[in-house]
């Protein structure tokens, strides 16, 4: 192994073992968290894995394991960060069991494997750990512009970018050089761009935006110090007259069912009110605190809806029209968004409300 791989490799682990001290210490108590300390670890292991002598039997699978865990660690991280009012969905636990059992194949196999099937497991694991990395840039991408807190849309940007991208090519680099030799430089180039990418996140973690992954993630309910149940909630910022008017016109808005619009945007809700994107989503952020656009909008339509189906005069109505009338484009965004309101289907919560 060269000395520029090993200068480069030692300060990039040497990073990212401090960025993931300050995940610990601050958000281990949270899934989230654990799973951003996950994946850090899996990666400094794999950069220092061309410089340790090769480990056979459980050594080698203690030290492979974090590697073999980064990419269903990172869908998971961006699912808690992204989606935090949603399930994981249970059919994502098929892809992340596949691509371990074919990873531990590949490279643990507790009988000897001919070539060709082991060639065949690390395509397989190959192909499975990509199709995780892109679910969690697809996860990053989605619902972004509905994001209604600015330090997570950068978190989910920076992620997007530098993260999801440097494990699509790293990925993509061991299966091209899987059965050729790798060409010199390669390996320094790699330590270099993963020494760049954790000097960047470090500098951003701790010194131009400290509080940047305690602002994205949500502290479930559950997770609260129960003494904090008993403290009244912090102050929320105070409004000059030019907020209270926007939030005055805002609320007259939505009580005059701005919400109906079918797939309406904070984009286009900040036209309708003829004020800027970026300060509708303060407003709604930091002064009615909600996180997610969509969850103002479900606020508002959940409201209506729950009304409509408890009335005997629209009985008649299929649940599908009260949806549609309410701003939903189908009705399976709509039962969803009433199921974690009512913990009931809105044919249940109708079927309560007006008894045969």
């Amino acid at each position: 192994m060269t000395s520029g791989y090993l200068f480069f490799s030692g300060g990039a682990c040497a990073l990212l073992l401090l960025a993931a001290t300050k995940v610990s210490v601050h958000h281990r108590q949270l899934a989230a968290g654990r799973w951003l300390i996950l994946v850090l670890l899996g990666v400094i292991c794999y950069l220092l894995l061309p410089t340790l002598p090769p480990f056979s039997g459980l050594g080698g699978l203690l030290l492979h394991l974090p590697i073999i865990l980064v990419p269903a660690a990172f869908w998971l991280f961006t699912h808690l960060l992204c989606r935090e009012e949603e399930p994981f969905p249970p059919w994502g636990w098929l892809p992340i069991g596949l691509s371990i059992v074919f990873s531990l194949a590949a490279n643990h196999a507790p009988i000897p494997l001919g070539n060709k099937t082991e060639a065949a497991f690390f395509n397989l694991s190959q192909f499975t750990r990509l199709g995780l990395i892109g679910l969690g840039m697809f996860t990053l991408l989605g619902q972004f512009h509905s994001d209604l807190v600015e330090e997570r849309r950068r978190l989910r940007a920076i992620l997007l970018i530098a993260v999801g991208t440097y494990m699509l090519i790293v990925i993509g680099a061991e299966s091209l050089f899987a059965y050729r030799p790798v060409p010199d430089g390669v390996p320094t180039l790699h330590a270099l761009l993963a020494s760049l990418l954790s000097l960047a996140a470090c500098l951003w973690l701790l010194a131009l935006s400290p509080s940047a992954i305690g602002e994205s993630l949500s502290q479930p309910l559950a997770e609260v110090p129960l003494i904090e149940e008993v403290l009244p909630p912090p102050p929320l910022p105070s409004l000059d007259e030019p907020q209270q008017a926007q939030l005055l016109k805002l609320q007259e808005h939505m009580e005059n069912g701005g919400y109906r619009y079918t797939g309406l945007t904070i984009r286009e809700l900040a036209d309708q009110l003829g004020t800027r994107e970026h300060l509708l989503r303060t407003l709604i952020n930091r002064h009615l605190g909600y996180r997610n656009f969509n969850e103002y909008l479900n606020h508002f339509r959940i409201d209506e809806a729950s009304a409509r189906l408890a009335d005997p005069g629209q009985a008649h109505l299929p649940v599908l029209s009260i949806a549609l009338d309410i701003g939903y484009r189908s009705l399976s965004p709509f039962n969803a968004a009433f199921k974690r309101r009512h913990n009931q289907t809105p044919t249940e919560y109708r079927r309560d409300k007006l008894p045969a």
